[in-house]
């Protein structure tokens, strides 16, 4: 049995030996799958499964028993191939990559240009724009994959998605706004107060406008802005008040407490996960898994948990 039979039978024995559904999850003819199930069970002498009417309704026992030894045969070649690709360089071609400025600034300024530098044959382009824009150019397949806030309803069927960050949008204001002596805020603490946030071509916008609108709130949006610094400086000379997410980087503290700018969560908040985005196909570049790939390396630990988690102590 070959890495092409292999796989032709763990996706079978996968699909509960529904022949359609494992022709469609391998992109061959349902004709492939039952040739190779013909001929192996007759060169090999061995039944792989149980039939009924000339039907597959089960696994048989030695079937149980190549299937055990296949998935790890193929894990190990699936490793072999990941370091051969790596080791190798061959991840030629140009990537283009849609990242907010905020995430590009926060979580990228130092894994992009390293990436760059250890992998010379991977370009990588990279497309600033909201997280509404960069959805919209990912339908329109104008970009390989983003790093956005993905709308509720994501079709799985079509899409790859991974979470990299784990936080929620806050109230940024100056040390002098009345509401800084509150733990918590409430939305309607907002009220007649003026706030600033993102564009309407990012996420946020429409999420702020969703939670404000539920609470009935009074608050008034005195402009939208696209850049994160630009919001957060001006709340030092008034009472306004900044709806954005945070994270709670060292460094980003740091800038904050130097310049006093205070930051309150609410009791209700408003969830924020940037996720990795990107259209299924049946294959992909090398360059292209190759990136996505070593971006969710970047963003995951050993365990598998997420490295930004800002909330996994709340």
């Amino acid at each position: 049995m070959d890495i092409n039979q292999m796989q032709y039978f763990v996706e079978i024995v996968k699909s509960n030996g529904n022949l359609t559904v494992a022709a469609e999850n391998l992109f061959v003819s349902q004709s492939a799958l039952s040739q190779f199930i013909k001929n192996f069970e007759k060169q090999q002498g061995v039944s792989l499964f149980n039939r009924k009417n000339g039907r597959i309704v089960s696994v048989s026992e030695s079937g149980m028993r190549v299937y055990g030894s296949a998935l790890k045969v193929l894990n190990q070649y699936n490793n072999l191939e990941q370091v051969i690709e790596k080791e190798s360089l061959v991840h030629k071609g140009r990537i283009k990559i849609g990242i907010h400025p905020t995430y590009l600034r926060f979580f990228f300024n130092k894994f992009i240009p390293q990436f760059l530098i250890e992998n010379p044959d991977a370009h990588i382009e990279i497309v600033e724009a909201g997280t509404n824009d960069l959805y919209r150019m990912l339908q329109d397949n104008m970009i390989h994959m983003a790093v956005l806030v993905p709308p509720e309803i994501l079709d799985e069927d079509k899409y790859e998605s991974h979470q990299l960050v784990r936080t929620e949008i806050v109230a940024f204001m100056g040390p002098d706004h009345p509401l800084v002596t509150k733990r918590l805020l409430r939305w309607s603490h907002l009220d007649d107060y003026h706030y600033v946030t993102y564009n309407k071509e990012d996420v946020v916008h429409d999420l702020v406008t969703e939670k404000l609108h539920t609470h009935d709130s009074k608050a008034i949006q005195l402009f939208t802005s696209g850049s994160w610094d630009y919001m957060i400086e001006t709340v030092l000379y008034n009472q306004l008040v900044a709806l954005l997410p945070t994270v709670y980087f060292s460094l980003f503290i740091a800038k904050l407490n130097q310049m006093g700018i205070v930051e309150k969560r609410f009791e209700d908040p408003i969830p924020y996960t940037p996720t990795l985005v990107r259209e299924k196909k049946a294959g992909y570049s090398k360059v292209e898994n190759f990136v996505y790939q070593s971006i969710l390396e970047n963003f995951y630990l050993e365990n598998q948990s997420l490295k930004y988690d800002f909330l996994d102590e709340e």
